[in-house]
């Protein structure tokens, strides 16, 4: 047996299992010994016989030192664990001179059907393509159906076969992007499944409860109570007000511990503990609730991370607390939850808050202000599913929220109300995902990076909180837009003046359809010149509403403005029975305005504003949004998949270097490394990268430069090898159109005597003959992840700021949108149709190099020369570095 190696604690962590529980995760130690042997005792013996195919009522001493003494590498194994019990162990073991390792699992009868054997079998994958092996084998029982189901249900290549009343199993363990898929999908089911155990509990109890009203603890029992009783519920059966020192609290019946409350209650069991006692108390409790079986944690509690060093600490061990026991938490700090299915009816907050059941879901960091939004969503009758108030995000974060309300069917829209989204780059994945089919909807951030990461995400953004209702109240209740035509049907010029204006500033084009000619008869007037439908003053509503309908059922129209003010003979009543009728039968997106109180028109499920502006402004987002779904929601990202950009022959990099140096190789000896043109490494690499370079030649004297130019061919530039050094001229660096060996030579010699020792490495490179420049940057964020940025190009720009940038992953649309931004840009010129067409594929090429190459940290080519299909870079300067690994990358893990 090899002796073991460092233990990789790289490895450890906590994952949720497909019933929303968790479980810690981690390699196998030698102290778990005593652990093994007591899970193996408690197995029955068919289990035992499926592992072993022998029944083994005990491990011998030796085989529970081989099985917890591994060398990490060729024998590898990962332990789950629940508290202090080991619920599952599996393990893989190469066998000889192969790359295959054989594998096996065993899990705790007890954790049955929880997908345990799945995770452990993503992991040991993980692990052993770190290390090089290519695939697993293993032999299982044709009994043994739960194990098959396993290595058929994993996402991985599998094959089988039948030998010697055994079968013989054959596991790929690639990442293809179908595992990652079915990971991936695996994930979102178990997050969304951990969210509801908090969020949709049938039983709470309060511990920290207080008879004192005006208290928290006793505010919280008399919501919940409220809340209960709303959606026709018996709260006596359902909540469980905790305190030693009470007998009743708010009409409940008071328990002095949450274990009294499981004994002497209806219930016998407790979904959700919403913990509102002093900070240094908390743990105790949250010991107290795993002891009894408690399924989730709401924590009231403030004095955590949000206070100090020890508060800190104190929120570390809370978290890993709960997870180590199969719990998540919401908390601390949190404001609260509310959640008004009629089967939930949960009213957890401890602030008096007013909230209308629909199918809006609000998260909020901030208590008061998520107070506010939701007392600003009461105001506009926009219905509430579900409220969370994360506080201190320590284990349930927005990511999780999402993927909750992705799978809710109580949830039509999100609004978020936060200040930090998190990991942006797992954010983005997710929040995109999510907008695909439900509107997320969130502020504006001050940060333009972050802005166009978080519209790139498809997310829908306003400018003021009290917006957000608005914003919600359409997206929630109105079809998605189609287009950005609108039509205004007004019965007043001045108002749909405004309205026509209104649209026009949000982007929208404002059309009159052909149909409503036919339609309108002698009670109505076309104004043309405003773009307009605007009725004369009629005795008879039923015209209003014939005009109304025949313009928004026009296959020219994608939106609707009804600009109706109330008038004598369309009195508030009857405006409002239109209004109402034509929500009902209108099948495209409207508003509503009047230029009155928004109280003195309601209509369910029709956002009606005052002015004009305000629905605009909401229908034009609307649009955008609408616009995102047919376009990016479906769009297939750069470099997950091939794309058009084709590889390259090595005659279009230059320069009679071999391609084929790894990058390892460059970085063997540091950290990070700037490559320019000068460097021997910068073709083979550009060659592995996919990304071509105009023809060039390093030399470092005349005799080299003349002979370089022989081969290259006039006329050609002559540089200094350092390009963030060069300016324009021969006196910052770049002679050009140089037509001779005459011309050369004597550039040559002026910029020896002029830049001293910047010309002992320079570059010949023949003239592009172009039509104008641009810029091209990709560079990594650690928080935001991959940018590519485009702008002006050539030295004599300096550090102009890019004219557009995204992040990726970057579909063809959005390449497209890059160059369409450099193609409206003044100082761009010579962007012709084969240009364009170049540019978009070196952008691609770009893209595909940055997904496919950790280590590639920035990229700058500037300038590219456009020159129609021969447009390409002429210089260009790579950083890399050793990319930091993350063995948990791709897994289920909480973070």
């Amino acid at each position: 047996m090899s002796a073991p190696t460092d233990y990789p604690a790289q490895w450890e962590t906590h994952a949720v299992l497909k019933d929303g529980s968790t479980v810690e995760l981690r390699p196998i130690k030698s102290s778990d010994r005593d652990a093994l042997e007591a899970f193996h005792g408690r197995q029955s013996k068919e289990s035992i016989y499926f592992r072993f195919f022998r029944y083994r009522p005990e491990l011998s001493d030796r085989e529970l030192d081989y099985f917890t003494q591994v060398d990490y590498r060729d024998r590898m194994a990962f332990v789950a664990l629940l508290g202090d019990e080991l619920v599952a162990v599996a393990r893989y073991e190469k066998l000889r001179d192969r790359t295959v390792a054989e594998v096996a699992f065993f899990v705790d009868d007890n954790h049955h059907g929880k997908g345990l054997a799945t995770l452990m079998l993503e992991f040991l994958a993980a692990a052993g393509r770190d290390r090089g092996f290519t695939g697993f084998t293993a032999t299982v029982l044709p009994e043994n159906y739960r194990m098959l189901a396993v290595f058929r249900s994993a996402g991985f290549d599998v094959s089988t076969k039948f030998a010697d009343g055994h079968i013989e199993v054959e596991l790929g363990i690639e990442l293809t992007p179908e595992t990652s898929s079915a990971i991936a999908d695996r994930h979102r089911l178990a997050t969304a499944r951990s969210v509801a155990r908090i969020v949709e509990p049938q039983t709470v109890a309060v511990i920290g409860a207080s008879r004192t009203p005006g208290t928290v603890g006793h505010q919280l029992v008399e919501n919940l109570r409220l809340a209960a009783e709303d959606a026709g519920l018996d709260p006596a059966a359902r909540i469980f007000p905790v305190n030693p020192a009470a007998e009743e609290i708010a009409g409940l019946t008071a328990y002095a511990t949450i274990a009294a409350a499981i004994e002497q209650g209806p219930a016998g069991v407790i979904d959700l503990a919403v913990i509102g006692v002093r900070a240094e108390l908390v743990e105790q409790v949250v010991q107290e609730c795993i002891a009894v079986g408690v399924r989730g944690l709401l924590v009231i509690s403030t004095g955590f991370g949000e206070s100090d060093a020890e508060g800190k600490r104190r929120q570390e061990r809370l978290v890993d607390l709960a997870r180590d026991n199969g719990i998540r938490l919401i908390g601390p700090g949190s404001f609260g939850l509310v959640n008004t299915n009629p089967d939930v009816g949960l009213g957890a907050v401890f602030h008096s808050v007013s909230v209308v059941p629909g199918r809006v879901a609000l998260a909020s960091e901030s208590g008061p202000l998520g107070a506010a939004v939701l007392e600003c969503m009461r105001s506009v009758s926009v219905g509430l599913s579900s409220f969370v108030g994360l506080g201190n995000r320590s284990d349930v974060s927005v990511n999780d929220l999402l993927n909750y309300w992705d799978l809710d069917e109580q949830t039509d829209a999100v609004i978020l109300y936060v200040e930090n989204y998190g990991n942006l780059r797992n954010f983005s994945v997710v929040a995109r995902r999510v907008s695909s089919t439900k509107p997320v909807i969130s502020i504006r951030p001050s940060s333009p990076d972050l802005t166009e990461l978080l519209q790139q995400a498809g997310l829908i953004l306003v400018e003021e909180v009290s917006q957000l209702a608005d914003q919600a109240h359409l997206a929630a209740n109105q079809p998605l837009a189609r287009g950005n035509r609108v039509v205004i049907v007004s019965n007043a010029s001045s108002l749909s003046r405004l309205a026509a204006a209104a649209c026009r500033r949000q982007g929208l084009e404002v059309v009159v359809p052909s149909s409503v000619a036919d339609v309108a008869g002698d009670d109505s007037v076309l104004i043309g010149d405003l773009d307009t439908v605007s009725l004369m003053p009629s005795g008879d509503p039923d015209a209003y509403e014939r005009l109304a309908v025949a313009a928004a059922v026009s296959d020219e129209v994608d939106l609707i403005v009804l600009a109706l003010a109330p008038t004598a003979y369309l009195p508030v009543d009857k405006l409002t029975g239109l209004l109402d009728r034509l929500n009902r039968s209108i099948d495209k997106p409207m508003a509503a305005t009047g230029l009155v109180s928004r109280d003195a028109i309601t209509v369910e499920g029709l956002p009606t504003f005052t002015f004009p502006e305000e629905a605009a402004q909401v229908l034009g987002r609307h649009a955008a949004y609408g616009r995102w779904r047919q376009e990016r929601a479906t769009a297939e990202p750069i470099g997950e998949s091939r794309s058009t950009a084709e590889p390259m022959s090595t005659a279009e990099h230059t320069g009679g270097h071999p391609a084929g140096e790894s990058v390892d190789r460059i970085l063997a000896d540091v950290d990070k490394r700037r490559l320019t043109l000068s460097d021997s490494d910068m073709a083979p690499l550009l060659a592995e990268l996919n990304i071509p370079i105009a023809p060039f030649a390093v030399v470092s004297n005349e005799a080299e430069a003349t002979a370089a130019a022989e081969q290259l061919g006039y006329p050609l530039a002559l540089k200094t090898a350092g390009g963030s050094v060069r300016s324009v001229g021969e006196s910052g660096g770049a002679a050009i159109d140089l037509h001779n060996t005459e011309a050369l030579v004597a550039a040559y010699r002026r910029m020896s005597a002029g830049l001293g020792d910047a010309m002992d490495t320079a570059i010949v490179q023949p003239m592009v003959n172009s039509t104008g420049m641009v810029r091209i940057d990709l560079r990594q964020d650690s928080s935001y992840g991959s940018m590519i940025s485009v702008g002006a190009g050539g030295s004599a720009i300096g550090d102009a700021p890019p004219i557009a940038r995204r992040f990726l992953p970057l579909d063809d649309g959005l390449v497209a949108e890059l160059v369409d931004a450099l193609s409206a840009e003044a100082t761009v010129v010579g962007l012709d149709t084969a240009s364009r067409a170049a540019l978009a594929d070196l952008i691609t090429r770009v893209c595909q190099a940055a997904t496919g190459l950790d280590s590639l940290l920035n990229l700058t080519l500037n300038p590219v020369l456009l020159a129609g299909t021969a447009t390409v870079p002429v210089d260009i300067e790579v950083e890399l570095g050793v990319a930091t690994s993350n063995q948990l990358a791709g897994l289920r893990h909480l973070g």
